[in-house]
């Protein structure tokens, strides 16, 4: 018959312990340690668990190693992770934004999810606020995506109410900065430093006006060399449908494009810059600007630097919306019709053809600057 009992020993210190001990049946089974207790009330109520378990008939090893094993502590950036693995329906730049609001977490990190208030959550933004003087601070932007990532985590854990989507969090206001590119000057000095493995495809986004995903993840199923132009794919842009479109491309971008991989090998799914990365040309940007001695510009400063020579221009917003692949025209008149003082673009003979073959109707030309004159200016 099954039993628990209760022993005394005294140890080498000559303290006084109480020891617990059980049998699952009669005296064919081996005596199994339940425990030891320094005061007779604590072994008494682990040999009662232990009766109760054994007269119930349960796996009393399994209830023994519950009470051992120390119970993990859920954190929230335990929570995070879960969740980040639970994103099958979203893309690659959703989870690095994910994976960054996680790393942003600070003093919140450790914390249970259940033990959030709203008012860690206004700390945890006051800790991250540009006003804090922290280097590593956020703009409020980013505190915005940041604080929204933090939202749906909470709201996955199941913390009810939750802590941060209370109307006592608010954000920093939002002041929109200036819109900064390049100038010619600068622009043909970071040319010139630019490395090789990465010239071409930084080129390519300051001519096109492409934002960088759009750039690094380019194939060649997107390059019409007939044409003169490529394709922005819609599962290629952030905009998606709104983002997506066909830009015409000078001969001499083309001609190196197509020197990067013979005929025989241009598979429809084979990516132009297989070796480039948001990362990598973010580096080499950053270098290419260092060496040329001016301010750093990142790569969508370039994007900024061609919407605004398109404006500055032709002053067709709607048209220019196509090309750029916003979602609305008023923002190019909104922000870049100031953006620039100095005007000259290598390529403006190239978009004022292609700008006027458009409104005529006709085919985009595939124009070369070599022994070209550039056009009359668009209307």
């Amino acid at each position: 018959m099954a039993s628990a009992f209760i022993t005394a020993r005294t140890t080498a210190r000559n303290e006084r312990r109480f020891v617990v001990r059980y049998r699952c049946g009669g005296r064919g089974f081996p005596i199994v340690h339940a425990g030891s207790f320094p005061t007779l009330k604590e072994a008494r109520a682990r040999r009662d668990l232990v009766a109760g378990e054994l007269a119930a008939g349960r796996n009393l090893a399994d209830t023994l190693r519950a009470l051992v094993e120390p119970r993990q502590r859920r954190t929230l950036a335990a929570e995070f992770d879960r969740f980040i693995a639970s994103r099958v329906d979203v893309g690659a730049s959703t989870i690095a934004l994910y994976g960054n609001a996680r790393d942003r977490l600070r003093s919140l990190a450790d914390r249970s999810p259940e033990e959030i208030t709203a008012a860690d959550v206004q700390a945890w933004i006051a800790e991250n606020n540009t006003a804090s003087g922290d280097y590593r601070a956020l703009a409020p932007k980013s505190l915005g995506h940041y604080l929204s990532s933090l939202r749906q985590v909470l709201d996955y854990a199941d913390v009810i109410p939750n802590p941060a989507r209370s109307p006592k969090v608010r954000l920093p206001e939002l002041v929109q900065e200036e819109i900064t590119a390049p100038a010619f000057t600068e622009w043909e000095a970071i040319k010139a430093n630019l490395p090789k493995r990465s010239s071409l495809a930084v080129r390519v986004i300051e001519c096109e006006g492409l934002r960088i995903s759009e750039a690094v993840t380019l194939t060649y199923g997107d390059v019409d060399f007939a044409g003169g132009r490529v394709r922005i794919s819609k599962a290629r842009t952030k905009g998606r449908t709104a983002g997506q479109r066909w830009l015409p491309v000078p001969g001499e971008l083309l001609d190196e494009i197509a020197d990067l991989v013979p005929l025989e090998d241009r598979h429809k799914d084979r990516r132009v810059f297989p070796q480039l990365t948001d990362r990598s040309v973010r580096s080499d940007l950053g270098r290419a600007c260092r060496d040329a001695g001016v301010v750093a510009y990142p790569p969508h400063s370039l994007r900024h630097r061609r919407c605004s020579l398109w404006y500055a221009d032709l002053r067709d917003a709607v048209a220019i919306k196509v090309w750029s692949g916003h979602s609305r025209a008023s923002l190019l008149t909104d922000l870049y019709s100031h953006v620039l003082l100095d005007h000259r673009d290598e390529w403006q003979a190239f978009w004022r053809t292609s700008y006027a073959a458009e409104r005529s109707g006709g085919v985009v030309p595939v124009w070369s600057r070599e022994g070209e004159t550039s056009p009359d200016p668009a209307p």
